[in-house]
């Protein structure tokens, strides 16, 4: 009964969110997902279903932002973006498939490290309101 107002909630704000806050939600699902499947690794037992799920998620998620790149008009940086992904998703499905979060912390690196960049540049680029006194 908590998942559908859960459920709801984050399909209202995918669906009223600008195509940069969207961005940022990617990112954000697939940094939550990669810290799930390593608690789960770490813990004992392992849930195997559970971390396969997480990782599986995370896959898909970092898929999702490779695909959208815009090569023709993003050049040399969406050529730069989807070398980064393609290392993610490697290393995501190697730690699926080894059952082992080596790796992991690479990952969420490289995605830390693309989600402040684009929260930053989101901020630089936002409008800002006209003050008057």
């Amino acid at each position: 009964m908590y998942a559908q107002p859960q459920q709801f909630y984050r399909q209202q704000a995918a669906q009223t969110a600008s195509p940069a806050q969207l961005v940022l939600m990617l990112y954000n699902g697939a940094l939550a997902e990669i810290a799930r499947a390593g608690r789960g690794l770490a813990a004992t037992p392992v849930d195997l279903e559970d971390v396969n799920d997480c990782l599986g998620r995370a896959q898909a998620i970092v898929t999702e932002l490779a695909v959208t790149l815009d090569h023709e008009r993003g050049g040399k940086v969406a050529a730069n973006l989807a070398a980064l992904y393609d290392f993610c998703i490697d290393r995501l499905v190697t730690a699926n498939v080894t059952k082992s979060a080596d790796g992991l912390d690479d990952v969420a690196q490289v995605l830390v490290g693309l989600r402040d960049a684009w929260e930053q540049a989101c901020v630089n680029t936002a409008p800002v309101a006209a003050v008057t006194g």
